[in-house]
Order: C-alpha cells, then sequence, then structure tokens
C-alpha cells in the first residue's frame, strides 16, 4: 500500500486501551480476563488494523504477541505444579492493565473537572467551538475499537468475492486526504451524514476504507464528531467547525 494511504493517529488508541474495550465488551472481571476469547477478539481488531495499514498496528501486535504468550503458559501441564505458590500467568498484564486503568480514569476525571470549570469561567467567542451538528440525541460518542467493530461489519457486507477480487488489483489511487476533504465539504453542507451515505452503494473495497481513513483523520483534527445508536447501530458523523482555517489537501499528516 503507498505512503498516500497510510495513517498516522499520534496515541489515538493502544494496545491497553483496545485490551479495555474487550474487557468491559465481555463484562468480566479484570482479574480474571478469558485469554482465549480475548485474544481471538484481539486478533480480529489487529487484522482490520494491519489492512488499513495504520502505523500503530506494530506497537499491537507486541501485545498479541504477549497474549499468546499468556495463553500458551496456560495451557502447559500443571501436574507437577503446586497451584498454591503458582503465579497466575495472567498477573503481569493484569497489573499493567489496572495501573493503565487508573491513569486513564485519573486523567478522564481531570478532563471532567476542566470542562467544568471551563462553562463557569467565560472565554472569548473566538475561543469557544461551535456545537456539533448532531441532533439525534439517542446517539453517544464512540471510540475507535467500536468504530472498528462497525466499520468491519460494513466490510463484510460487500462480500467474499468483493473482497478477493480487491486484494487482486488495486484500482483506487486517491489520496486520503483528497476524501477527507471532499467528506469535510460534504458534512460542511449537510451537517451529519451516516457512514452508508458518505460511501454509496456502489464503493468498492478501496473506496469503502478511503472514506474511513479520512473519517479518522478528520477525527484526529477535531473537525468532525462520530456516534452510534447502540453496538449494531450505525455510525453517524458530525460536522465541527474549526477554529481556524484548514487546507485538508495540504495537510503533511494527511497521507
Amino acid at each position: 500500500m503507498s505512503e498516500d494511504w497510510r495513517i498516522n493517529l499520534e496515541r489515538f488508541a493502544g494496545p491497553l486501551d483496545l485490551l479495555l474495550h474487550l474487557v468491559r465488551k465481555e463484562e468480566v472481571d479484570i482479574h480474571d480476563i478469558p485469554i482465549s476469547s480475548i485474544l481471538d477478539q484481539y486478533l480480529g481488531y489487529l487484522a482490520l488494523m494491519t489492512e488499513l495499514d495504520l502505523e500503530e498496528a506494530g506497537d499491537f501486535m507486541v501485545m498479541a504477541s504477549t497474549l499468546m504468550l499468556v495463553k500458551s503458559r496456560m495451557l502447559l501441564p500443571s501436574e507437577d505444579v503446586d497451584l498454591a505458590e503458582e503465579i497466575d500467568p495472567r498477573y503481569e498484564l493484569v497489573q499493567q492493565l489496572l495501573e493503565y486503568k487508573r491513569l486513564k480514569d485519573s486523567t478522564q476525571a481531570l478532563e471532567a473537572r476542566a470542562e467544568s470549570f471551563a462553562r463557569t469561567v467565560s472565554r472569548p467567542a473566538s475561543a469557544r467551538p461551535e456545537p456539533l451538528r448532531i441532533e439525534d440525541k439517542s446517539f453517544e460518542e464512540v471510540g475507535l475499537f467500536d468504530m472498528l467493530a462497525a466499520f468491519q461489519k460494513i466490510l463484510d457486507a460487500l462480500g467474499p468475492e468483493a473482497n478477493r477480487s480487491e486484494r487482486r488489483v488495486r484500482i483506487d489511487d486517491k489520496p486520503v486526504r483528497a476524501y477527507a476533504a471532499d467528506l469535510h465539504e460534504r458534512l460542511k453542507k449537510d451537517g451529519t451524514l451516516l457512514f452508508s451515505e458518505i460511501v454509496g452503494g456502489k464503493a468498492t473495497r478501496q473506496e469503502t476504507i478511503g472514506w474511513f481513513l479520512a473519517l479518522l483523520l478528520l477525527l484526529k483534527k477535531e473537525l468532525i464528531s462520530v456516534a452510534q445508536g447502540d453496538d449494531e447501530g450505525e455510525l453517524r458523523v458530525g460536522f465541527r467547525e474549526a477554529a481556524g482555517t484548514v487546507d485538508l489537501e495540504q495537510e503533511d499528516d494527511f497521507r
């Protein structure tokens, strides 16, 4: 895949974020992670991220290797092992995940306090962002991994034949930054759009990937907001007014 399709999300989300997402999704005790089930789902996300050519996928591969190692240790014969003294192979990973969760929760609490304080202190009009134009209040803000899961369903709907043909020959060399510029203009005009409306009914696999990468880049630039009705619902994309003038065609990180 060419450099025009390579994306750097700059800590958009990391391997531990994905683990926390999967633990919460499965509604399991963080101290008793079902490694086999979590690993299978983790590898599914990793495969999609690799296809999207996200630069951070390398970090996720390291975590996948760690999960595989933990799983292999848990499968070792234990006839001669004193279970009272044996350390759970998941222990180190769980401790790392708990510490990360504590830091993440603290960060979110500080951000909530800052937001609350900002609402009580008047700011110049130029410093206040425009309100989002998302009208459906039932939609909730979603994270990267929720978007990836919804996007995977869209790719699956294209069918296996389309997927195989798209892998054999690349028919779309349009840079992601061009998709981003087009999407931003459409949202500026319409306010909100479902992702299916953005893609259209006759999009190829590569075009669908292009629109999704454009969505991620605009989200990174805080030029849009993405919401979802529920786990099965479609992604809804909303326009966010930029603080200044942004020329998406000239952005260095829109590659």
